[in-house]
């Protein structure tokens, strides 16, 4: 049986890839049809542009979480001792 922290590791990358793929999907869906693409949301900005924006936000906010629940898993991280030296003798 996987210990916690691996099974919350596997569960942080399910969700992390299951929030990427449904905007990418989206974005698949919206290419195939440019009228749905070229609709105006706001002055330039058209629906293409916006869910590219969104598909930006949501992966730059995806990996910031992921980074961050990796980083807290509750591992300690590796200590060095100060009492062994570092370099070499001359």
């Amino acid at each position: 049986m996987p210990s916690v922290p691996s099974r919350l590791c596997s569960r942080d990358t399910r969700v992390l890839v299951t929030i990427n793929a449904l905007p990418l999907a989206v974005g698949v869906l919206l290419s195939c049809s440019t009228t749905l693409g070229e609709i105006s949301l706001y002055g330039r900005l058209t629906l293409a542009t916006g869910w590219a924006l969104t598909q930006l936000v949501v992966l730059v906010g995806g990996a910031w979480w992921y980074e961050a629940r990796a980083a807290s898993s509750g591992e300690p991280e590796p200590t060095t001792t100060a009492s062994q030296p570092t370099g070499g003798t001359w």
